[in-house]
């Protein structure tokens, strides 16, 4: 592990959490798919306030009409792509690509400032080994999943001013991304994902 930090292969440090990052949570593209979340902000739209147009029911409409809007964004967005995110994921492979699609989506025009993934490989370890035990994914082929991830975290594209890149196009992208641990509880947090991560 030394090595891999010296030689910035793995970089961050947990206290980069305590300074007031909000970490999304891109495992919902993948369990619920686009459009149940863009029915939900719906409905959160209509119930939302009790009839009367004060200032914070107001405020409060705009940003889910916001919401709404940046979730029909992001289904366009994987249409680009290639892949219908409208529905769940299906498997290993549709779980990775669509929480990468929401992590995409959030990261794209954050400048290059710090973008947490938070706690993932549980989440995405229970559809590999579910694969595994179909027998529809190897080992080998979990382990390039998570390895193009990685790579995929890394290599994002940013809506940048050009002035941002002539000063800063050399600066590496942060994703910081949590692995292993020990819960409240005394439970181990690690999983097989974890490893493949570290791999």
């Amino acid at each position: 592990m030394k090595k891999a930090r010296h030689s910035h292969i793995v970089t961050g440090l947990p206290d980069t959490y305590g300074r007031g990052r909000i970490v999304g949570d891109y495992r919902r593209v993948a369990l619920y798919g686009i459009d149940y979340l863009i029915k939900e902000k719906q409905n959160d739209f209509a119930n939302c306030g009790d009839g009367t147009m004060t200032d914070d029911v107001i405020r409060l409409r705009e940003e889910i009409a916001l919401q709404i809007r940046a979730l029909n964004d992001m289904k366009a967005m994987a249409a680009a792509y290639g892949y219908d995110i409208s529905l769940p994921a299906a498997n290993a492979k549709e779980a990775v690509q669509w929480l990468y699609f929401g992590y995409l989506a959030a990261i794209k025009t954050q400048n290059g400032a710090a973008m947490s993934v938070g706690r993932i490989s549980t989440f995405l370890d229970i559809y590999i080994q579910r694969d595994l035990d179909k027998g529809i994914l190897t080992e080998t082929e979990a382990q390039e999943l998570i390895d193009h991830l990685t790579m995929k975290f890394r290599m994002v594209k940013f809506a940048r001013i050009p002035s941002y890149n002539q000063l800063f196009s050399g600066d590496p992208v942060w994703a910081t991304l949590e692995v292993g641990g020990i819960g409240m509880d005394g439970r181990s947090m690690v999983t097989k994902t974890d490893f493949r991560f570290l791999h």
